[in-house]
Order: C-alpha cells, then structure tokens, then sequence
C-alpha cells in the first residue's frame, strides 16, 4: 500500500484522542461516502423496526451508536443503519442542488455519538432469503478496496425459554436466553408479533425480537418504533464488493479494529520551513477489541 502523507493537524487530532469503548473505536474513521443514490428497490415492508444500538438514553437519539432498522418483507429481510441510510438520503438531495461541486460531503445530518467514527454494526448491510444470510461490509476509511460480502446459512440460535416479561412498545415480551458465537444473550421477544426476526443476525423465536444484549453489557439493541405501513427495501449497487468469507471479513473488521493506523500504513507528518509536508514515522497503535461474534 502506498504510504498516506497526513497533515500534522489530523495526525494528532487521531493520535491525541482518547481510546474508547467498544462498538466504536476512537481511532477507526468512518469511510467518506458508499455511493449514495446507487439503489433498486428488492421487496416491501410488512413490519418496520428502528431500533437503538448501545444507547445511553433509548428516547435521544443523539446518545446512541447507530439507529438501526430492520426491515421485513414477502421475500426479504434487511438490517441497517437508519443513520446511513438518512445520510445517504440527504447527499442525494445535496448533489441534486450541487451540480457543479468538486467535492461531496462525506456525511449529512445526525450521527447520534462518534459519528465520525466507524463499527461494522453500522457499515454492514445484512440481507436474509431464502434461509440464507448476506453480509455487505463497508470497511473503514482507506481500507476500501477490502469491501466484501459473503453468505452463510442463517445462523438461528438455540434458545432457552424463561418466564419472566417486560413491557416494550406496549407489548409484553417474554424472556429468551442462548449462547451463540462465543457470548451468552438474553433477548425480550413479542409473542402477539409472531415473526421469526429480530435485531443484527437474530431471530428463530416465536415473535419479534425487541430487547436484546449481552450478558457482559458490551452490546445492546432495543426497539424504539414499529411501523406496519409498507415501504420499499433497498438494495445499493455492492458490485464493487468482494465475494469473501464470513471468516475471511471477521478477520478483518477485528483486524481493523484493533489497528486501523496499522492496517492503513498511517505516518506522521510535519510541516517544513517552506510549508511543505514532510511524511514522518509509521503509526501502530493497538487498541484491545470485544466483537459481538467472538468466533
């Protein structure tokens, strides 16, 4: 990879940030833009559910890490982020006023916190049909000639039934626990919305999945609005992405994570005495990481 030359104001500004929690790591930006507008319509919703993901207040979405949506169709099942997808909406209108402009804005509208930064939970589109699931994943800036997907068998928990409820969206959801991919879950599901769905890859209970985390607390999905006015599914134009492995792309968002400066080759950089910028040392610095799928 050719070595990036970066200003000593963005050099510091990453390096001088403070590491943060997981999902969003403080030193892995998020990508310019993923081609907004590049969309066909694949399906139509029957149920609509945003969700909040790892919020620290469900009713601001200004304190979540991604707004999520799932949407369910006759024939397919699509999971995003609503962030995204709204950006994505307003660059469209932003390049329509904009003809002329060298230049696209990268991002448009509310990002809710670390906007700026980037986790696979809110640049993968997840697409299930048919009984199989497909992963288009967005990886972050500068590493985007590693955008891939791949496509495995749905992956349908095995869940423990308990007896406990909750009230959720003025429905009462029921408890569910299992250990899947390395971590224990505990999810509250609606038995009166008898759909097989849920947030991210879950799904196989009687009713739609509402609440869902960890036992450790690292991840969190609740439900925040449910729609049952048909709208369209959209697909965007991923012929640029790589066919890859489920493997192969945890391999990487890991990878990316843990050292994305390193995985970039990202220098240092100075300012000469007659302004030049001068290319400095490599940057590596290792940053420890909690996937959600640990295997």
């Amino acid at each position: 990879m050719n070595k990036r030359i970066i200003t000593i104001i963005i050099a510091l500004a990453a390096i001088c940030s403070g590491a943060s929690a997981q999902p969003k790591n403080a030193y892995c930006p998020s990508p310019f833009n993923r081609g907004a507008g590049k969309m066909a319509v694949v399906d139509t919703t029957r149920i609509r559910v945003w969700y909040a993901f790892n919020a620290d207040d469900v009713k601001d979405e200004n304190t979540y890490i991604d707004h999520q949506r799932l949407d369910i169709g006759k024939r397919v099942t699509k999971y995003y982020s609503e962030f995204l997808f709204r950006s994505d909406s307003l660059i469209v209108e932003w390049k329509k006023a904009h003809p002329g402009a060298e230049a696209v804005p990268g991002f448009l509208g509310n990002g809710g916190k670390k906007q700026d930064k980037w986790s696979e939970y809110e640049y993968s589109d997840l697409f299930i049909s048919n009984g199989k699931l497909t992963e288009y994943a967005t990886m972050p800036m500068w590493l985007g000639k590693y955008n891939a997907y791949y496509t495995e068998p749905y992956p349908l928990q095995q869940w423990t039934m308990g007896t406990e409820t909750q009230d959720i969206l003025g429905h009462r959801c029921q408890k569910a626990t299992c250990h899947w991919r390395g971590r224990d879950f505990v999810a509250w599901f609606a038995p009166d919305i008898p759909v097989k769905a849920g947030p991210w890859k879950f799904g196989g209970l009687p009713g739609l999945i509402l609440k869902l985390q960890d036992t450790a607390g690292i991840y969190r999905f609740e439900a925040v609005q449910i729609s049952s006015k048909p709208s369209p599914i959209y697909k965007y134009d991923f012929k640029a992405y790589r066919a890859s492995t489920r493997e192969k792309v945890w391999k990487m968002q890991k990878t990316f994570n843990e050292n994305w400066f390193k995985a970039a080759d990202y220098h240092k950089a100075s300012v000469d005495a007659a302004g030049n910028v001068v290319m400095g040392e490599a940057v590596s610095k290792f940053t420890p990481y909690e996937p959600l799928e640990k295997e």
